[in-house]
């Protein structure tokens, strides 16, 4: 399902009560546009179910042993994991996770087009991986903000059962004020829901998956999980290298990376890096769950007490 193509006239028209409307981009199957809503700027997000119907059965990822997946099965998933981000953003009450919008999630038909969109907060800054390309290292005080407010995301979304699973730079923004707010939760996933079972590791970032995603395994994975993609972050935050993949390695070796093989520490690639961090990001990149932190809380904690002894 391709990003439904749309002019910032046609935007006003599908939505009246917006001004001001400006193109910000193309995301995975959603078009992103800025716009006023009472004099507050939102973004606000389309997408596009028309062709659904129109296309082929195909496999959603090569991981599915199933290849022919109804097409209703296909709408169906892409209606709950709109459904999951917004109310994932209604629930949830921290700056670290992005909020909804004044529109709610909203069907029309247009221009021969069945469109979904809604608005959320918009965030004004750079995502992570745009900062780091660009900097290469950010600075440790950055680093421990970046690591207790992506903690703090996490913990809010195991407060309602949901890992988010997709934790990566370009899901990560850096707010004008240097805080850091985690973006989409439309792949979070609903301990609850046993529906979803079967495609708990067919999506996500195959650079930025656990162990256990990678093991197809489903009982036992919980908030860990993310905090194994967080320190994937925070090691690429700090050294600007990722801990498991280099250009030329093919697939097979990233999985082997990810599930077996030791991760250089960070400090030998940034040797200013205070011990109490290298052993934290060491610990949040253990293979097995329980060999990391047992609580967001317990890590916060930790990350507090390292930028209390930085100069």
């Amino acid at each position: 399902m391709r990003a439904p193509d749309l002019s910032e006239e046609q935007v006003r028209e599908i939505c009246p009560s917006c001004s001001d409307v400006k193109f910000v981009g193309k995301g995975g199957q959603k078009t992103v546009f800025s716009c006023l809503i009472d004099g507050i700027k939102y973004a606000i997000k389309f997408l596009d179910l028309t062709n659904i119907d129109n296309q082929p059965p195909q496999p959603i990822m090569d991981s599915i042993h199933d290849t022919t997946s109804p097409l209703e099965d296909i709408r169906e998933d892409v209606l709950a994991r709109a459904k999951r981000e917004i109310d994932i953003m209604d629930r949830c009450e921290t700056p670290t996770l992005v909020k909804l919008g004044p529109v709610g999630m909203t069907f029309v038909e247009y221009d021969n087009k069945k469109l979904l969109y809604f608005t959320e907060e918009l965030i004004d800054g750079d995502d992570l991986h745009t900062i780091i390309r660009r900097d290469r290292q950010i600075s440790l005080r950055e680093s421990i903000q970046l690591g207790i407010d992506i903690a703090t995301a996490i913990q809010n979304l195991w407060n309602i059962n949901m890992v988010h699973r997709d934790v990566k730079p370009k899901n990560i923004m850096r707010r004008g004020n240097g805080t850091y707010v985690l973006l989409d939760t439309g792949l979070a996933f609903d301990l609850t829901d046993e529906s979803l079972t079967a495609a708990f590791v067919t999506v996500g970032t195959p650079i930025y998956m656990s162990p256990e995603q990678l093991k197809n395994v489903r009982r036992g994975i919980d908030f860990r999980s993310d905090l194994f993609l967080l320190g994937i972050v925070l090691y690429e935050a700090v050294t600007g290298q990722h801990p498991f993949f280099t250009r030329g390695i093919n697939s097979m070796q990233l999985v082997a990376n990810i599930i077996s093989n030791v991760v250089e520490k960070p400090i030998n690639l940034r040797p200013e890096l205070p011990s109490s961090l290298n052993s934290i990001i060491m610990r949040l990149l253990a293979k097995e769950p329980h060999l990391r932190y047992k609580t967001c809380d317990s890590l916060i904690e930790k990350l507090v007490q390292v930028r209390e002894v930085l100069r």
